[in-house]
């Protein structure tokens, strides 16, 4: 099976399974289950999709038209998701260089730090932060360290840097365990013995066979930001999509908003997938 008939159908098969899952709600009456509903809440969010700019939402018992309002929401949502996971991705990687470097008496307490990183909660984190952005604001009156979004004033720095935390914490330890398990191997060793510094060794050895299995933790490490992305909306008071989604009880909204979320990810991904195959010649799966 071919590279791009692959990344096709799965793109396929995927958004056929969003439409599918945007429906439940409709399934359950109570404890029973109601398939006439749900088929017919089916057929109502496909029409949907081939009519989207004929949906409305209600807001305080005001009709809205979904398009092409939702596309602002939808921005913010994701200039806050991709700059985050780009400077999780980016932080991490720089982190992992210099780890590399130091020695292994170094190395064994920063994978405990690690560990203990990553089981913080993320309300702990959320929290946390937002505490430390009003002391800051309080006390320096910096203007970019505004801690809650009103009307047209939208705040970036501190709801980027707060999803930014876990992930990288994330991309630290897969990428710490990533390329030592490559530094072990054999090739190293013949790279080494001609003269190759550890950086050239590192970033044009290591991080080249490592980069498989860092794309395939990125995936789970994205949508777990998804989740991460709803109460950072919530916490600073972000008109956001993902607040969006949860405030309005509509299949219709949920179902494009999951799509349009869906979407824009995939592709990136895909395209990262193909680069990835193209240059290492093995198999990977978005």
């Amino acid at each position: 099976m071919s590279l791009y008939y692959r990344i096709l159908l799965k793109f396929l098969l995927t958004f056929i399974g969003i439409i599918l899952i945007s429906a439940l709600p409709a399934l359950f009456d109570g404890m029973k289950l109601d398939i006439s509903s749900y088929l017919s809440e089916l057929g109502s969010i496909a029409s949907s999709l081939a009519q989207p700019k004929a949906i409305t939402y209600e807001h305080f018992q005001t009709t809205y038209f979904l398009f092409p309002g939702i596309w602002s929401l939808w921005r913010y949502s994701m200039i806050l998701l991709f700059v985050s996971f780009s400077i999780a991705f980016i932080f991490a990687l720089g982190l992992t260089f210099i780890t590399m470097i130091v020695t292994e008496k170094i190395r064994k307490p920063i994978r405990v730090i690690l560990f203990i990183g990553e089981s913080i909660p993320d309300i702990f984190v959320i929290g946390l932060s937002i505490m430390v952005a009003v002391f800051i604001h309080k006390h320096t009156n910096i203007p970019f360290f505004g801690i809650a979004s009103f009307g047209d004033n939208q705040v970036f720095v501190i709801p980027i840097i707060v999803l930014a935390i876990l992930p990288a914490i994330l991309f630290y330890r897969t990428m710490i365990y990533n390329f030592e398990e490559e530094i072990s191997r054999q090739y190293i060793d013949v790279a080494k013995s001609k003269g190759l510094s550890t950086y050239s060794i590192l970033f044009f050895h290591v991080l080249r066979n490592a980069v498989i299995n860092i794309f395939l933790h990125s995936k789970s490490i994205i949508w777990f930001m998804l989740s991460n992305l709803l109460m950072v909306e919530y916490a600073f008071n972000i008109d956001g999509l993902m607040r969006f989604m949860l405030t309005h009880d509509s299949l219709q909204v949920l179902a494009i908003g999951l799509l349009i979320m869906f979407i824009p990810i995939y592709m990136i991904q895909a395209a990262i997938q193909i680069v990835i195959e193209k240059i290492t010649g093995k198999q990977v799966e978005v």
